[in-house]
């Protein structure tokens, strides 16, 4: 492919940055809907979302965009998706539909964008054992995997997010192979495209293959990028990844005028079950240059706990100092659900939640894709009210010495804020 036939199909103006951050405000138009949008812009959490439970949290009139994931982690999914896109007939889209979790009034009043990632070359036979015996599974053809991208162009109406594959945890693919599968999944997505197409960056890459990948897109022009949190937080020893791939981006490809995507991302940092309250994690991507914040993704882990066993329980419960398997599996379900304070930065508890809520808590506890829309549509007004602030102040450690999450923990500010640069010799003698 041409590094000429690429084209991002966005138009990008600046318009204020921080004075002692990353954060950047800026005018993004998806051109071929003339959609101007200023960002940071919080993507809501689409998946299993009906259009009758979306209303009663955001306006009607309100067109929002959407994001659909799914990280095909377990055998079921990946035999699902494989049927689906060998064997399946007239019934494959509407499977495809239900397999991304798709409600199709509510994606019909919407602008969406799907992500899915893989967690091995889904090209290549794989063998696991289940209940003892080893089971072979095939990889896709190319056919098959043809369809699954138009299904994803054809379900994407803001942007089109090109799947992702583990780099670096197997030993399936190489970054020369990984390259080839991204060069091929955009040029099949750009056939009679004029939307956005975006290319994803894992945020665990070694530092070579984060060069050799960001050199790579920068020959083919691809100004679009989607940053794979891989359920990973924004803090620490990942917001100083976060960083990294942001400068090398910026030094790489940083006449492109590039587009930033953060998605799968850890919702909170350290959560314990025995508190009720997690500091935010997926928030402060906003302050380390994204342009559009996409939805959360916990860490999947081997089920490990037999739920039906009342003995496991009550020794899990133990464990964790709760006095009984019926305290316990209280406390894991509001582990499970704790939503974000836009006041604090903290994740909390439900039954300790400062502020009244559209939806009553059982409805929360019960069904998640409510909890997740209605989380992310807390996220996205705090975003704008974050936006109109720093606009106006270009400061954001003054509106984040603010939140409690961030004074009773300093590090995070400290990870987010940029000194201010000391006058050395040469600076005081240039000012002679």
């Amino acid at each position: 492919m041409s590094a000429r036939d690429f084209d991002p199909h966005l138009s990008v103006e600046r318009i204020t940055h921080a004075k002692d951050g990353d954060y950047c405000i800026k005018q993004i138009e998806i051109e071929y809907i003339r959609r101007k949008i200023e960002t940071p812009y919080k993507v809501l959490a689409g998946s299993g979302i009906n259009d009758q439970d979306a209303s009663s949290i955001v306006k009607a009139s309100f067109r929002p965009i959407l994001e659909y994931q799914k990280f095909v982690s377990d055998i079921r999914s990946w035999i699902s998706l494989y049927r689906l896109l060998t064997e399946a007939g007239p019934e494959r889209v509407h499977g495809l539909d239900s397999f991304f979790s798709i409600k199709k009034k509510m994606w019909n009043s919407a602008l969406t964008t799907v992500s899915l990632v893989f967690p091995r070359n889904p090209f290549n036979e794989f063998s696991t054992v289940i209940k003892g015996e080893k089971k072979i599974f095939p990889g896709f053809d190319e056919n098959s995997y043809i369809c699954l991208l138009d299904y994803i162009h054809s379900a994407s109406k803001a942007f089109v997010l090109c799947p992702d594959i583990w780099l670096e945890k197997r030993e399936d693919i190489n970054v020369t192979q990984y390259l080839s599968f991204i060069d091929q999944s955009i040029q099949i997505l750009m056939d009679r495209n004029n939307r956005p197409i975006f290319a994803p960056v894992h945020i665990e890459l070694s530092k070579n293959n984060l060069e050799t990948i960001l050199s790579h897109y920068r020959h083919q022009h691809y100004a679009n990028i989607w940053v794979n949190f891989d359920a990973k937080s924004c803090h620490s020893t990942y917001s100083s990844r976060l960083k990294t791939i942001v400068h090398l981006i910026d030094k790489i490809l940083g006449d492109l005028n590039v587009t930033l995507y953060f998605s799968h991302i850890k919702k909170e940092i350290l959560p314990n079950i025995q508190q009720e309250k997690a500091a935010a994690s997926d928030i402060l991507t906003q302050f380390y240059g994204a342009d559009f914040i996409g939805t959360d993704r916990e860490p999947w882990r081997r089920p490990n706990i037999d739920w039906n066993n009342d003995d496991s329980l009550r020794e899990l419960a133990s464990t964790h100092n709760f006095k009984s398997k019926e305290e316990y599996l209280e406390a894991h379900i509001l582990h499970k659900h704790r939503i974000f304070d836009p006041d604090s930065y903290y994740y909390m508890n439900l039954d300790h939640y400062p502020q009244k809520l559209p939806i009553p808590s059982d409805i929360l506890l019960k069904n998640n894709a409510i909890y997740q829309f209605l989380n992310s549509a807390l996220m996205q007004n705090e975003v704008e009210r974050t936006k109109q602030t720093i606009g106006e102040t270009e400061s954001v450690k003054k509106y984040l010495e603010e939140k409690a999450a961030i004074r009773e923990n300093p590090e995070i500010l400290n990870n987010i804020i940029i000194p201010s640069k000391q006058p050395n010799l040469v600076d005081f003698l240039g000012n002679l």
